[in-house]
């Protein structure tokens, strides 16, 4: 009989059930929470390429009305003999381009091609058609093209009108005017949008494209994407434009792969929990049974027995944990998987294509997300300029030091040459002027595989100036001229054969160019395909006029003696804080806790206190509360390195009167002490 098991395997197998159920619950619930943000994120970028390219669209058959018309303009007229000829070709190479007409100064339809359906329209008087001939006479008059709304013409159909109007010495001699159904070349655009529904409204509201049956696609408005597309010189006449998902239940669908993915997931810590337990007994049998061997040692025939049995209970087990092992092994690999690519919307992908996402995914991951948000903060207008002493000769150096190890790994020759006799220092954006560097840097290294990287720094003064030269020269894959200029676009790669070889978003030299032209400068590039390329970044800055030590010694003298507390948890960050303090003239007291903080804040009244958020027993945020209570004039500052808006936002909240991110600079600090405790900013609070 087997013993009675104890309670601490059921336990056991408990928590082997509960953990993995718990952590796929979280990444469930996870993605369920972010899945209206990654909708409407896709709807609203979708929406926005969509729109420009059906604006470009209709902005190129325009153009060949233009086109049509400066030719008559620029011979005196003396083309009209033969644009019946260049219609003709107009036609054949715009598919949008139904019909070309000439309508007189006076507005009569003078003749029009080609005939054939469009005859009755030949005399037709715009004059009397008040929907027609006032935008006509206006816009013409003042040289500019007008577009209609969608029309009904008296030959029949339906169409825009496109009015070019023609002058000959300043005088108004009538319009070359198109007729265009851009229906063909928009079902074309959107061939590539099949998950999405389309509508487009003149500037009437009256519908002329929908795509995907619009009307009965997504409602939700915060998965519809509304922009206006402005078409002529009237900025009142706009086009309406909508793009949403074509299945209105989007949502619900997404979450499909999220729930099977859920119930597999609670189902395979089910039987985690289950072979827990089963190995649980199955040891206990497994004792039980060499005692037993044991006891029957006398007897040889019993013996004999008890042991074989030993020996296949023994071979039993191993081959039960192998044979549950590779089981729960394998769907646990393809859950993690299924998790990670779960509301992909794409239910067509083979297991090879989630693998290959997944393998990529692992190695681009951190770079495209730190680029993005990057590219969010440049967007969104909130790219912030900060002024920090350093020497541009002296970082450059260190970037190339700190990309040697890579260089030399790949085989390559690395040459710097530096021309500053003085390496002036200068008040600037450190950080941009190293990301700068550090993109155009990681591009020479990625697409060289042979040969060398050569890097020049100059320096010169002008107007109390320092106007920088940085080239980045290297012999790598080169750009193919027909996208020299399109490498400082966003997600653009290089369409070789090397493309594949190669990761990135496509952003990094978006970001580079972004940021020179953010510090007044530029980037330059000059490249021969299979050769190599050359980078010249150009910036200025400010020449430091007054040295940081003078600086110091000012704010000293305007100073009163400053009672401080520093609080972080993290002892080396206290230690830097004290030393940037103490070269400045001010000492500190230390707390490496809040607990710690709120008893020392209780016992001295300090002026200022610099406060740690992630503490382990009170954070910062609960220990400013405390601390305002007592001590309502000592000025709390923040310092941390979450700078997310909740974190800011809550700061502020508890009281903290200003919010500074770790690391934070010794100009930074003087600044921010200055502010509140100089001879113009006493008892600021």
């Amino acid at each position: 009989m087997f013993k009675k098991i104890p309670k601490k395997h059921y336990w056991i197998s408990l928590l082997c059930f509960l953990i993995p159920a718990g952590f796929c619950l979280s990444i469930y619930l996870k993605f369920k929470a972010d899945l209206p943000k990654r909708l409407s994120d896709q709807i609203q970028l979708t929406g926005s390429l969509a729109a420009q390219d059906f604006k470009r669209t209709v902005r190129d058959n325009v153009q060949a009305i233009h086109n049509l018309a400066e030719r008559i303009e620029e011979t005196d007229g003396e083309f009209y003999s033969y644009w019946k000829q260049d219609a003709q070709r107009l036609l054949i190479q715009n598919e949008s381009l139904t019909f070309v007409e000439l309508i007189s100064e006076e507005g009569i339809i003078k003749d029009i091609y080609p005939r054939i359906k469009n005859g009755p329209a030949i005399g037709l008087d715009i004059t009397k058609l008040d929907y027609r001939y006032s935008d006509w006479k206006t816009k013409s008059e003042l040289g500019l093209t007008n577009i209609t709304n969608w029309l009904q013409l008296s030959q029949g159909g339906n169409s825009f009108l496109i009015d070019v109007p023609i002058y000959f010495e300043d005088t108004f001699d009538g319009t070359v005017t198109g007729g265009m159904n851009f229906n063909s070349e928009f079902d074309r655009l959107s061939y590539y949008l099949e998950d999405f529904a389309i509508k487009i409204e003149d500037e009437t509201g009256t519908p002329f494209y929908n795509y995907n049956n619009f009307d009965s696609a997504q409602t939700d408005s915060e998965y519809i994407f509304d922009t206006a597309l402005v078409m002529d010189s009237d900025i009142q006449e706009s086009w309406h434009f909508q793009l949403t998902f074509a299945n209105p239940n989007i949502f619900r669908d997404s979450l499909k792969v999220a729930n099977l993915a859920l119930g597999v997931g609670l189902l395979l810590s089910f039987c985690i929990g289950l072979l827990q337990f089963f190995n649980s007994n199955l040891r206990i049998a497994t004792h039980e049974a060499l005692e037993t061997n044991k006891k029957l040692q006398l007897v040889n025939t019993e013996l004999e027995q008890q042991t074989e049995k030993a020996k296949l209970a023994s071979t039993a087990k191993s081959e039960f944990l192998s044979n549950m092992s590779h089981e729960i092994r394998t769907p646990l690999n393809a859950i993690v998987g299924i998790t990670d690519l779960m509301g992909s919307g794409n239910d067509d992908f083979k297991e090879e294509d989630y693998l290959e996402l997944l393998k990529k995914s692992s190695k681009t991951l951190l770079d495209l997300i730190n680029d993005i948000l990057r590219l969010d903060k440049i967007e969104s207008g909130f790219v912030e300029i900060a002024q920090i002493e350093f020497s541009p000769a002296c970082v450059l150096e260190s970037l190339v030091s700190f990309h040697n190890q890579i260089i030399e790994r790949k085989g390559l020759d690395l040459s710097l040459s530096v021309n500053s006799l003085k390496n002036k220092t200068v008040l600037g954006d450190r950080a941009k002027f190293e990301q700068i560097i550090t993109n155009i840097l990681s591009n020479a290294i990625k697409f060289t595989t042979s040969g060398s990287i050569f890097v020049m720094y100059e320096e010169k003064e002008v107007n109390e100036q320092i106007h920088l030269k940085i080239s980045i020269r290297d012999t790598g894959i080169g750009i193919p001229k027909e996208k020299i200029n399109q490498i400082f676009d966003r997600f653009i790669q290089l369409d070789t054969g090397t493309r594949k070889k190669h990761s990135g978003g496509g952003l990094g030299l978006f970001i580079a160019q972004y940021l020179a032209q953010l510090l007044n400068g530029n980037i330059e590039v000059t490249s021969e395909e299979g050769k190599g390329s050359e980078f010249i970044i150009n910036l200025k800055f400010d020449c430091l006029q007054v040295p940081t030590k003078q600086k110091e010694e000012i704010l000293n003298k305007d100073l009163p003696e400053l009672s401080i507390l520093a609080v972080d948890d993290n002892k080396l960050n206290v230690v830097i804080l004290s030393q940037l303090l103490k070269k400045i003239g001010l000492h500190a007291d230390i707390a490496y806790n809040g607990s710690e903080a709120v008893e020392k804040a209780q016992a001295k009244n300090y002026d200022l206190i610099f406060m740690d958020i992630h503490m382990p027993d009170i954070d910062g945020f609960e220990a400013t509360r405390l601390i305002k209570r007592t001590n309502k004039n000592t000025i709390v500052m923040g310092l941390s390195a979450d700078t997310t808006l909740n974190s800011i936002n809550e700061g502020i909240s508890s009281g903290m009167s200003n919010y500074l991110t770790k690391p934070i600079d010794k100009n930074k600090l003087i600044a921010v002490i200055e502010d509140y405790f100089g001879s113009t900013s006493r008892n600021v609070v």
